[in-house]
């Protein structure tokens, strides 16, 4: 492609301008439809985080790739989920027909028409080519223990008559029927957060009930940024909230605990911060909102700039430093009871912009994420589980863990980030 036609698609507002839907017509409706499935992931008691099909709390490091449907072989997509799930990524975020099928359409290419997920340009001619291809990866996903964030439409489907109050909601049962069965699968969808979107939100919701049975998540993505799905927190089909913030500064803590704090309790993601290297964006401001969002009590979902901008180059890019550190980043959740944290700022002391901060729920750890050079002061009281706590610093780049030192827990007491360093991770345990 040339760089006018990126240029052209590359604004927020239409960065998924062109998502194709499909739906077949000839079903009746069953409001009552039933399925065998069980899913693999549920929303918690406390509706703070995920849990597994057995009810084990389950950690959320998500990835964007939103053309692993439409650019990708079977094979391709196999070996890129099989090097992200190495670096502990579980969720991703993919979008049924892929962002650009023009892209597809201007090859002309014999070999693109595998890639197109509807035939003659029509949605109500779905491409059984490509949807078989489509059924491969959503079972390996689910032999793998990974998870689809499945994008149903866009708003730019609505503002371009594919999606409409005639068709969303048989698109949705087509879609959701055919993957009933399919146990790590969570629908979403794309839509401007405004009220004149909620009829064909709806409609959508119903037609994904009906198809599947209820047997799946439902969120949505809105866009474009920032915003929330929160602006229906109150609807009851809505699993957990997704925000979009696509920022590098601290509102991605700021929107997080916003959507944390709303009744009822829903857990949050942030699932697009910034994508590493787009707009220049570096592997530290890709993996702050990770820390930001976790520390405000959500997820995040990382993502890379080509995973949307030259998909099918993805061994040229999968192993960039932000990724590397995303394995960091959630090996250092999964070494804790994470399921347990409450994001408290007032554990500081003396409280910097861009320091976020959280405890669990029962005194045994504090987590500070730390971002400036300055001296930071703990109330160490918060641990309540011992008379004296353990502090570590956690290199972010590295995952390299050292021992500061032992002090009691009566008395707040001071830490300094380690020189020269762009952001650190304080740890303090019982």
């Amino acid at each position: 492609m040339n760089d006018q036609f990126f240029l052209s698609v590359k604004s927020r507002y239409i960065k998924f301008g062109c998502l194709p839907l499909l739906l077949i017509i000839g079903f009746s409706f069953n409001s009552n439809a039933q399925t065998n499935s069980s899913p693999s992931i549920k929303i918690s008691d406390n509706g703070r985080y995920f849990t597994d099909g057995k009810g084990k709390p389950l950690f959320w490091q998500g990835d964007t790739e939103w053309d692993l449907f439409q650019q990708l072989t079977f094979s391709e997509a196999r070996a890129l989920l099989t090097e992200r799930r190495k670096q502990g990524f579980n969720f991703f975020q993919v979008m049924v027909t892929g962002v650009f099928p023009e892209w597809a359409q201007m090859t002309k290419s014999e070999s693109w028409k595998g890639s197109l997920a509807w035939l003659n340009d029509n949605p109500l001619t779905p491409n059984e080519d490509y949807f078989r291809r489509t059924d491969s990866i959503v079972a390996f996903v689910e032999k793998n223990n990974l998870f689809l964030v499945v994008g149903v439409y866009h708003a730019q489907d609505v503002d371009k008559g594919r999606i409409s109050m005639q068709n969303a909601r048989q698109w949705a049962y087509w879609l959701a029927k055919r993957y009933k069965d399919s146990k790590n699968i969570i629908w979403s969808m794309y839509p401007h957060p405004v009220d004149a979107s909620k009829p064909i939100i709806e409609a959508t919701v119903q037609g994904l009930k009906e198809g599947d049975g209820g047997a799946h998540l439902i969120t949505m993505h809105p866009d474009p940024s920032p915003t929330s799905s929160s602006f229906m927190n109150s609807a009851s089909w809505l699993s957990f909230n997704t925000l979009q913030s696509w920022s590098t500064n601290f509102s991605n803590y700021d929107m997080v605990k916003a959507d944390y704090e709303k009744t009822p309790a829903r857990p949050v993601v942030d699932g697009e911060a910034r994508y590493e290297e787009e707009d220049g964006t570096t592997a530290f401001q890709s993996r702050a909102p990770g820390y930001w969002a976790c520390l405000a009590g959500g997820f995040c979902s990382y993502g890379h700039r080509d995973n949307w901008k030259s998909p099918k180059t993805w061994r040229n890019w999968y192993n960039t430093p932000g990724a590397k550190q995303m394995k960091i980043f959630g090996d250092i959740f999964r070494s804790i009871s994470w399921w347990k944290l409450i994001p408290d700022q007032s554990v500081f002391v003396n409280q910097i912009k861009g320091d976020a901060i959280a405890r669990s729920a029962d005194g045994d750890w504090i987590l500070a994420y730390l971002t400036r050079p300055e001296s930071i002061t703990i109330k160490m009281d918060k641990i309540t589980e011992s008379r004296s706590a353990v502090a570590w610093w956690i290199d972010p780049l590295t995952g390299n863990k050292s021992k500061i030192g032992e002090f009691p827990t009566p008395e707040n007491h001071s830490f300094s980030p380690p020189k020269g360093c762009e952001d650190a991770i304080l740890l303090i345990t019982k």
